[in-house]
Protein backbone atom coordinates (compact mmCIF):
# COMPACT_ATOMS: atom_id res chain seq x y z
CA UNK A 1 0.00 0.00 0.00
CA UNK A 2 1.54 3.35 -0.69
CA UNK A 3 2.40 5.66 2.04
CA UNK A 4 -0.62 8.67 1.99
CA UNK A 5 1.08 12.14 1.07
CA UNK A 6 -0.06 15.51 2.88
CA UNK A 7 0.68 18.53 0.74
CA UNK A 8 0.67 21.81 2.87
CA UNK A 9 0.42 25.24 1.43
CA UNK A 10 0.36 28.58 2.82
CA UNK A 11 -2.81 30.09 3.90
CA UNK A 12 -4.41 32.56 0.87
CA UNK A 13 -3.09 36.30 2.12
CA UNK A 14 -6.25 38.99 2.65
CA UNK A 15 -5.49 40.42 -1.52
CA UNK A 16 -5.76 37.01 -2.98
CA UNK A 17 -9.12 35.96 -0.54
CA UNK A 18 -10.74 39.14 -1.98
CA UNK A 19 -9.45 38.56 -5.83
CA UNK A 20 -10.53 34.79 -5.50
CA UNK A 21 -14.37 36.00 -3.71
CA UNK A 22 -14.62 38.34 -5.59
CA UNK A 23 -15.56 41.04 -3.53
CA UNK A 24 -15.96 44.37 -4.41
CA UNK A 25 -14.27 47.52 -3.05
CA UNK A 26 -17.67 48.99 -1.19
CA UNK A 27 -17.92 45.37 0.45
CA UNK A 28 -14.52 45.03 1.54
CA UNK A 29 -14.51 48.46 3.22
CA UNK A 30 -17.31 47.43 5.06
CA UNK A 31 -16.43 43.85 5.88
CA UNK A 32 -13.12 45.91 7.03
CA UNK A 33 -15.05 48.15 9.73
CA UNK A 34 -17.40 45.33 11.04
CA UNK A 35 -13.86 43.64 11.74
CA UNK A 36 -12.28 46.96 13.33
CA UNK A 37 -15.61 47.38 15.49
CA UNK A 38 -15.14 43.75 16.62
CA UNK A 39 -12.03 43.45 17.95
CA UNK A 40 -12.31 47.16 19.75
CA UNK A 41 -15.20 45.33 21.11
CA UNK A 42 -12.92 42.48 22.16
CA UNK A 43 -10.00 44.29 23.66
CA UNK A 44 -12.36 46.53 25.58
CA UNK A 45 -14.18 43.13 27.10
CA UNK A 46 -10.45 42.01 27.59
CA UNK A 47 -9.62 45.19 29.54
CA UNK A 48 -12.97 45.09 31.98
CA UNK A 49 -12.37 40.99 32.19
CA UNK A 50 -8.72 42.16 34.41
CA UNK A 51 -10.03 44.40 36.49
CA UNK A 52 -13.13 42.30 37.02
CA UNK A 53 -10.75 39.28 37.90
CA UNK A 54 -8.47 41.65 40.00
CA UNK A 55 -11.62 43.10 42.09
CA UNK A 56 -12.50 39.11 42.61
CA UNK A 57 -9.08 38.06 43.80
CA UNK A 58 -9.17 41.03 46.18
CA UNK A 59 -12.33 40.11 47.78
CA UNK A 60 -11.26 36.39 47.80
CA UNK A 61 -7.96 37.38 49.70
CA UNK A 62 -9.97 39.45 52.04
CA UNK A 63 -12.67 36.37 52.64
CA UNK A 64 -9.71 34.39 53.93
CA UNK A 65 -8.15 37.04 55.56
CA UNK A 66 -11.08 37.15 58.01
CA UNK A 67 -11.36 33.46 58.57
Amino acid sequence: MPRSVHITVPPLSYEAMVKLLRIPKTRQKQLRAMMDEARARLAAEKLNSTSVTSAQEEKLDNASAAS
